[in-house]
């Protein structure tokens, strides 16, 4: 084939007269129940029209088979529907057909079914054991595993409920698979070789076609790959596998994050992170050395996801808990700078660096001097400087960002008055400065903060009807939520009585384990004044709890 092809096609005439296959490189299965749904509905909407368009396919054509470029997500989901189809058909001739017309051939040489459709390395066995050879006790060992799964079981029960409403008719079945065949359209373009296909799918992007970001970014590395593509192909699959058990679309987030850590910040708005290493990146030697470093350095970045990895197995303990505690804030800013310090610093000083990141995480929640987008820059700038070796240990770090840091007097004053509105941040405030106050070894560290075993009692109670005649219905507005206002409580005791008089409280309150609840016990009147004047005693407390000291 020398020539660019195009066609417009049912896409189940061409799933039955192609041989294809997922390229090693493509993601894996990614559609959310969500998108599957929306299919479902929007093919029932276009039942009765003439055709339905379902957007462009690019494929590369290879010696037996095309190769998808484009369009995977919506075929691997087309192949889900024909199986859910012979699954419910009844007459075994009716299924063997769909079978071996839409989902397999047979091969005579080797007494085989051979799938029509292959997916990539970490889905394709799964796929084809349990999607087109019916074995259900092939279990999912991957996310892209249980979204195959999932996607399957929820077209099955939605053609099961079509067919019931049918009266189990089973035509309403060959009727959706000629749907399939004959209206369900798309375009496909089928080009010769790998280098077109990689310029066929920006030209899609260009054109309007809305792409992810990754898909452009991998897609164009590919395109820059000449000989090596096999090389950087297999370096991009085993950095993939490595993340992908941590969160969707972490992939991106990484590289992201790795690219503020060694070129600067970049918005992922409008493609501009891609654009900016789509400007940086332009030759197979640029293409294969940064995928490389990107697989080389995974290690420490899934270190800053989870601190219960065998990475830390060689450092203090402590920093297992300072990742804890910046993974249960569920924030993304301070990781380029995280990523800089385990490269760059030793181990002490990792140990150090990371203290600071959780107290300055902490003091800027409550003085909210930058926003999220700031903070993020701010911590990109701080890593170029680390990477670039001109900060070089914990103390210059300090130095370097001493000026965008809340300082001990801000940060009290603003904790003085500070509201919050989300439980488990308050739940995790309060923890600390408790620990803090009994000595305990890691003072800033988290403890049980699980809402099954310890929850967030506020003494002014949501709905405190008459029994707190010292608050108007504005003075409770403004003080339910301060700090001083709340304490932790065993759960179920807070349960009990939550909505109790102060004086009846008390009691409970002074049979409490935690120093912060006990000593409430000791306050005769709960009003303005008491909340202040104990918010203003945890502020003290604070400072301390979240040092910007070493020791």
């Amino acid at each position: 084939m020398n020539s660019i092809k195009y066609e417009f096609i049912g896409i189940g005439e061409l799933i039955k007269n192609k041989k294809l296959k997922v390229p090693t490189y493509q993601r894996a299965y990614s559609w959310e129940e969500q998108h599957v749904n929306d299919l479902l509905d929007d093919i029932q909407s276009n039942f009765n029209e003439s055709e339905y368009f379902l957007g462009t396919i690019v494929l590369t054509e290879k010696t037996g088979f095309s190769e998808i470029v484009d369009g995977q997500q919506r075929i691997t989901t087309v192949f889900l529907i024909v199986s859910a189809i012979r699954d419910l058909l009844k007459r075994s001739n009716d299924a063997n057909t769909i079978q071996t017309t839409y989902l397999s051939t047979y091969d005579f040489r080797n007494k085989e079914y051979i799938p029509k459709l292959e997916l990539n390395e970490q889905d394709n066995v799964f796929f084809r054991e349990t999607v087109i050879y019916r074995n259900t006790s092939s279990e999912p060992k991957t996310i892209s595993n249980k979204k195959i799964i999932q996607a399957y079981d929820s077209i099955k029960c939605y053609l099961e409920k079509k067919l019931k409403s049918f009266n189990d008719d089973e035509n309403i079945l060959i009727d959706w698979k000629e749907f399939l065949d004959n209206k369900l359209k798309v375009v496909v373009i089928s080009v010769p070789d790998d280098i077109n296909a990689f310029t066929i799918f920006e030209t899609l992007n260009d054109r309007g076609l809305a792409l992810a970001q990754i898909d452009l970014l991998k897609n164009y590395l590919y395109s820059k790959s000449g000989p090596r593509l096999n090389e950087i192909q297999n370096s991009w699959i085993k950095l993939n596998s490595k993340l992908e058990s941590f969160q969707e679309d972490i992939l991106l987030i990484y590289i992201k994050h790795w690219w503020f850590a060694h070129n600067g910040f970049a918005r992922e708005k409008d493609n501009q992170l891609y654009k900016k290493i789509k400007e940086e990146i332009q030759n197979t030697t640029e293409v294969a050395n940064f995928v490389l470093n990107l697989k080389n350095d995974v290690e420490q970045y899934t270190a800053i996801l989870n601190h219960n990895l065998p990475f830390w197995d060689g450092y203090n303990y402590k920093c297992r808990k300072y990742v804890e505690t910046l993974n249960y804030f569920n924030l993304e800013q301070y990781r380029p700078l995280a990523l800089s310090i385990l490269k760059k610093f030793e181990k002490n000083d990792v140990e150090k660096s990371l203290k600071l990141i959780v107290s300055w995480l902490i003091r800027n929640l409550i003085v909210g001097a930058m926003g999220s987008g700031t903070l993020e820059q701010l911590y990109a700038n701080t890593a170029i400087e680390i990477t670039n070796n001109k900060i070089c240990n914990a103390h210059q770090l300090k130095e370097f960002l001493k000026n965008n840091i809340p300082t001990d007097d801000e940060f009290k004053e603003k904790f003085k008055t500070a509201t919050v509105s989300k439980a488990k941040y308050a739940r995790y405030y309060l923890a600390e400065i408790e620990n803090f106050h009994r000595g305990k070894n890691n003072p800033e560290l988290l403890v049980n903060l699980n809402p099954d075993s310890v929850n967030l009692e506020h003494i002014l109670p949501e709905n405190p009807s008459n029994n707190y005649p010292n608050f108007s219905d504005e003075d409770h507005a403004m003080y339910f939520k301060r700090i001083g206002n709340l304490t932790l409580m065993k759960t179920k005791e807070n349960n009990d009585f939550k909505s109790s008089k102060f004086s009846d409280k008390k009691v409970k309150y002074k049979e409490s384990e935690f120093w912060l609840t006990n000593t409430l016990a000791n306050i005769e009147e709960w009003d303005i004044d008491a909340i202040n004047q104990r918010q203003s005693d945890l502020a003290e407390l604070a400072v301390e709890t979240w040092s910007l000291k070493f020791e």
